[in-house]
């Protein structure tokens, strides 16, 4: 079975509609609609409670009717639709209702394809895929590159700021004729529910699993901060167009993708663990001094050099949650890994938002984004530190879940979802 190649592209145009709106958010929401930043924080993490409720419905869905592709193509035109109406609404309760409709369409787009992949991946008859981890691994790095990529397309909204959204609107509708027409259901390969006493399980077994679900929740949360405070601070203060907003933002994300893949070959030199806490101090300070300057030149190298950390521990912290996982759980955990890193993208808007009125209440308005700025980033270096005293004992238990693993994977040669 070769490389889907559909499936990737796929994933890859079907992000690229979600971020191309970000840099157009404060002519939107503030410009057009006249809100407020707190209206801004919400329509980043409205979406993203959308998502987290409805995901688990997508998956439902699809596995009873044995079938991928028509939710995938209905649910793109759904979105389409959606993202065009964001464009009409002119009441903001009704335009954030909208945008939560549209974060739930579109959860059942992403979640879908990548159902799609794991088909293929979950499939003992596909040799060349069958239980690596490969196929999902490269259909992840398109996902982030699409995310990243989107971000400059935001100079569309340069001129005019409906513009993203109208060709959002059309890739979406390209997606899903192309869904209908390219894809094949070759299969479903369900995975073991999730059931919160199985997590419980999990935890007990192992309470260390807090530390990669603590890193994806605060860098998840940290990223809400980026594309809402951090924002509105580059298009009002630093006065961004659009396009230059989409190219400074897209700094974080594309380094991110890009790495994706050679940090997890590092990994294998280095453990994981290393590199989640190398790459998370990076980020953090970089973040943090990403808010003291008002020179392009630096604010530039500064969101280059906190992306590439992003990209050093974004896929290890994953494959941290991975490997601390009790042999038989690993569904379950990743599940939980995935709900905890969405329920910070929501609330990282919201409490950026409360924190930049606190700070701007306590300091002088020239420090006060400069302190919102370096907050965000000591949450992340002040898990590394917490961190760092369990460093050996959290290794320990990796080699012995490691051991386990490998006597189950000897008596029972099939892989463990």
């Amino acid at each position: 079975m070769g490389f889907p190649y559909t499936l990737v592209t796929l994933v890859f145009l079907s992000m690229l509609p979600v971020t191309m709106i970000v840099p157009v958010v404060k002519d939107i929401v503030k410009d057009r609609l006249f809100g407020s930043n707190w209206e801004v924080a919400f329509f980043t993490s409205i979406p993203m409670l959308g998502s987290f409720l409805f995901a688990p419905v997508a998956g439902i869905i699809s596995d009873r009717f044995k079938n991928r592709k028509f939710f995938i193509s209905f649910f793109c035109f759904l979105d389409a639709g959606l993202f065009y109406l964001l464009t009409v609404a002119t009441d903001m309760g009704l335009f954030l209702f909208l945008r939560f409709l549209e974060g739930a369409a579109h959860i059942f787009i992403i979640g879908l394809l990548l159902s799609s992949a794991a088909d293929q991946e979950n499939d003992p008859k596909n040799k060349r895929y069958y239980g690596k981890g490969i196929l999902m691994g490269i259909t992840g790095m398109f996902l982030s590159l699409g995310g990243a990529l989107g971000l400059p397309l935001g100079i569309l909204g340069r001129s005019n700021p409906l513009l993203p959204f109208y060709v959002g609107s059309s890739i979406l509708i390209f997606v899903g004729i192309m869904s209908f027409l390219l894809l094949k259901d070759k299969g479903i390969h369900t995975v073991k529910d999730f059931k919160l006493s199985d997590l419980k399980l999990a935890i007990f077994e192992n309470p260390f699993l807090f530390v990669p679900f603590m890193f994806n929740f605060i860098d998840r949360f940290t990223v809400g901060f980026i594309i809402s405070s951090f924002n509105i601070h580059l298009r009002e203060t630093l006065a961004f167009h659009p396009g230059m907003l989409g190219v400074f933002l897209g700094l974080v994300l594309l380094p991110m993708s890009l790495l994706s893949y050679p940090s997890a070959l590092l990994s294998r030199k280095t453990g994981v663990l290393p590199l989640v806490l190398v790459g998370s101090t990076v980020y953090g300070i970089f973040l943090g001094l990403s808010g003291t300057t008002n020179d392009y030149s630096y604010l530039f190298l500064f969101l280059l050099i906190c992306g590439i950390g992003a990209g050093v521990m974004f896929v290890p912290s994953m494959m941290l949650a991975s490997k601390m996982s009790k042999p038989g759980l690993t569904a379950t955990t990743m599940s939980a890994f995935t709900g905890v890193g969405s329920l910070g993208f929501m609330l990282g808007p919201i409490v950026s938002v409360q924190m930049q009125t606190v700070f701007e209440s306590l300091l002088p308005k020239e420090y006060s984004f400069s302190a919102l700025s370096f907050f965000f980033g000591f949450l992340e270096i002040g898990l590394v530190f917490m961190t760092i005293p369990f460093f050996k004992k959290i290794l320990s238990k990796m080699n012995r879940i490691d051991e386990e693993r490998e006597k189950i994977t000897l008596a029972n040669p099939d892989p463990i979802l």
